[in-house]
């Protein structure tokens, strides 16, 4: 039977420490190796605007995606609207055998969209930052920002974290829980995001921004940039230099070529080719593409999300739920 994990079921699940960041983050790796290796269908995410018109980064809308992970023989879907009330998303998973075809779960999608974001931010930066990268830099300190800061110091051991945020207030709060987060590091508030990514190695950005929050003249040699806040074409977190500057990594290149702002705004004006996006994320953590290839290059991992991390992730919970005790089953 179908088993139902509802937003209190994951948050006992994942509270109670029955599945780790660490236990997150193996599980996309595993899901993006796949890719790497030939063994996923992607479908790129569709989106439904109420009205109708051309989708924007504030639309009303109904999205969906689907992935099909052939080699661990799961398969499924996320859905989910957005902006019906301002800056919110209802978001449901629903999960296949990909052996069998029957239901194997439904899956409530705003907690696990926290977790899968951070755990693929935390991929990129194993595959993609050097392997000394202590120094972070955090531009946004909202309700995804907690798991991204957990999942870079779960991959690197950060000594520093400088965060920013245009509100004050909200800023001050999340440093004082980033130092209980990652208490092996200093974490403080940056007075600009500019002052926060100097000198940083390892920058995240996770904005609703519709303007570049990080321009490329700030970023020294050597830095990794994850890219995870937007995925609208008209609107990036990153300006047009730090893309060009950087060798850049995509979760899924049809998907990217369709919404990723950071990639189409340049190569609209001509700022870019195509082939300067190397590879997908897969083909990195599968060995078939090098990421990084000197410790001065310049790294960008641009995501917008899809269906497959979530597929991977999913399949991990399920199999955690049951053991322990959580969730419902659905009559068949």
């Amino acid at each position: 039977m179908a088993l139902f994990l509802g937003r209190g079921d994951l948050d006992r699940l994942l509270a109670s420490g029955a599945v780790s960041v660490a236990d997150c983050i193996d599980a996309v790796e595993a899901s993006f190796r796949e890719q790497g290796e030939g063994r996923v269908g992607i479908v790129p995410r569709q989106v439904l605007t109420a009205d109708g018109g051309a989708a924007t980064p504030r639309s009303r809308a109904l999205k969906i995606g689907a992935a099909y992970l052939r080699k661990r023989e799961v398969m499924g879907a996320s859905v989910y609207s957005t902006h019906f009330r301002p800056g919110d998303v209802d978001m449901w998973l629903m999960v296949f055998s990909g052996r069998t075809g029957e239901l194997a779960g439904i899956l409530h999608g705003k907690v696990l969209s926290l977790w899968k974001t951070g755990a693929t931010g935390a991929v990129a930066a194993r595959h993609l930052a050097r392997p000394d990268a202590k120094r972070a830099a955090l531009i946004g300190t909202g309700y995804y920002a907690s798991l991204q800061l957990r999942g870079l110091a779960a991959v690197r051991a950060l000594d520093t974290v400088a965060c920013y945020s245009r509100d004050p207030v909200r800023l001050g709060a999340f440093v004082a829980a980033a130092a209980r987060m990652v208490p092996e590091a200093t974490v403080r508030a940056a007075a600009s995001a500019q002052a926060a990514v100097e000198g940083a190695d390892l920058v995240a950005t996770i904005t609703t921004s519709a303007q570049p929050v990080v321009e490329g003249a700030w970023l020294q040699p050597g830095t990794h940039c994850n890219a995870m806040g937007q995925h609208a074409p008209a609107a990036r977190e990153l300006d047009t230099e730090a893309i060009r500057r950087a060798t850049v990594v995509v979760d899924a290149r049809e998907q990217a070529f369709q919404e990723k702002g950071e990639i189409l705004v340049p190569l609209a004006a001509g700022d870019i080719e195509p082939a300067h996006v190397v590879a997908e994320l897969g083909e990195v953590v599968a060995g078939r593409v090098a990421g990084r290839t000197r410790a001065d290059e310049i790294t960008v991992f641009c995501s917008g999300g899809t269906a497959m991390e979530y597929m991977g992730l999913c399949e991990l919970l399920i199999e955690r739920a049951r053991a322990a005790g959580v969730g419902r089953e659905l009559d068949p």
